[in-house]
């Protein structure tokens, strides 16, 4: 798993579908307190927060601590 908030450089770990397409994603860890605005705001320069919805089937903005997310490399 990548720390995605210690690096600048992503190693894609695979590909996800987002509308109809694969895309590289690489996996974030869900801290206490993430949201997935929060996620977006860190990671908006590589992902969007509908493509983030898309990977995990999120629905809100509440998440679980300690899941796995895919962040999707589409920007």
């Amino acid at each position: 798993m990548i720390n995605l908030a210690k690096t600048n450089s992503f190693k894609p770990a695979g590909q996800v579908l987002i509308n109809q397409r694969e895309v590289p994603f690489a996996t974030y860890r869900v801290q206490e307190g993430d949201t997935v605005y929060g996620l977006w705001l860190r990671f908006r320069d590589k992902t969007t927060v509908g493509a983030l919805n898309a990977a995990n089937g999120l629905q809100g903005n509440e998440l679980v601590t300690g899941k796995t997310l895919k962040i999707p490399l589409v920007v």
